[in-house]
């Protein structure tokens, strides 16, 4: 279990690293975020294409096999 140790250390002082980057460069890295406006539409529509999958989904694998003609 040893070698386990040493890979988690290994991922926490990458980890470490990669934030001591990223705060040398506050402004080039950081984008703009969305209008509440425009966040709410994209994910209400996600939302209701998510809920039109499920149902599709559902649709089908309830679907019944009526040849009772």
């Amino acid at each position: 279990m040893w070698w386990f140790t040493r890979v988690v250390v290994a991922v926490g002082l990458a980890m470490l690293d990669a934030a001591a980057v990223s705060a040398d460069h506050p402004g080039a890295m950081r984008s703009e975020g969305w209008s509440p406006l425009t966040a709410a539409l994209v994910f209400g529509g996600l939302a209701l294409l998510a809920g039109m999958l499920v149902i599709a989904i559902v649709t089908l694998l309830t679907r019944r096999d009526d040849r009772s003609s």
